[in-house]
């Protein structure tokens, strides 16, 4: 019963607070970005066949894991910034119930961040291609995992953000610990090691949605699992032994 209620208030301060909203409209903006940069920039000779198609996803699918994770991260960071974690600990003394709330209904909103990612791409690049006269070389299983895979490897993101929030407790810290995770330390760790990234989150979440040859969806899938039970894990280790200011 505890379980359920806290679902029920994490679920109101989802659909209640700004928060999510700006990070959709955020999400919004760099997908559009993305798509003037790659769907309507790129010469026709770079946007010819599947695979120079499917790499054009690469950044919706980025979009929708980053901003989850991020999602995932404000929703307990931002109980720590304004206080209101001292209040919710009270009314549920038990902590474990509260993580296990924020991890669910974090995941759930991941699967919207990351479903409307993919689609807002897939509709801009189809009729981007149709406009430019480019033959569309993607087929509807490419698509359908697009869409499935993008959401679910943004629902891990946003459980492996509520552990990344539970870990740094400040919400500019983690905010900026994740966003330089996906778009500078997995570019900068190719240079040092070839191939490091596909192993990575965001590579991993690349594979999963079918939008990089380096690695199985199989793998990616069960690399994004590991990660995320890890964050998950430890942000929940370490709010059950941390002390609430």
């Amino acid at each position: 019963f505890a379980v359920i209620g806290q679902l029920r208030s994490e679920l109101l301060k989802q659909r209640s607070t700004q928060t999510t909203l700006l990070l959709f409209l955020s999400m919004f903006g760099l997908v559009a970005f993305a798509v003037a940069m790659h769907v309507l920039a790129l010469g026709e000779d770079q946007l010819s066949t599947r695979a120079d198609q499917l790499s054009v996803f690469q950044v919706g699918t980025r979009a929708g894991m980053l901003f989850a994770g991020l999602a995932g991260a404000i929703a307990i960071t931002a109980e720590i910034r304004y206080g209101t974690i001292r209040p919710t600990f009270l009314v549920t003394p038990r902590r474990g119930p509260v993580i296990a709330a924020k991890l669910a209904v974090s995941g759930l909103v991941g699967i919207v961040f990351g479903l409307l990612a993919e689609l807002l791409m897939t509709g801009a690049a189809i009729v981007g291609f149709a406009a430019r006269g480019i033959d569309n070389e993607l087929t509807g299983g490419d698509y359908l995992q697009l869409l499935s895979g993008g959401a679910l490897a943004a629902a891990f993101w946003a459980a492996a953000g509520v552990g990344v929030g539970a870990i740094i407790r400040n919400q500019v810290g983690a905010v900026i610990g994740l966003t330089a995770w996906m778009f500078i330390v997995e570019s900068v760790s190719e240079g040092f090691v070839p191939g490091a990234a596909r192993f990575m989150p965001g590579g991993n979440g690349l594979a999963l949605a079918g939008n990089s040859d380096e690695l199985s969806a199989a793998v990616g899938a069960l690399l994004l699992v590991v990660y995320a039970a890890a964050f998950a894990a430890a942000g929940w280790l370490a709010t059950l032994r941390r002390d609430i200011a």
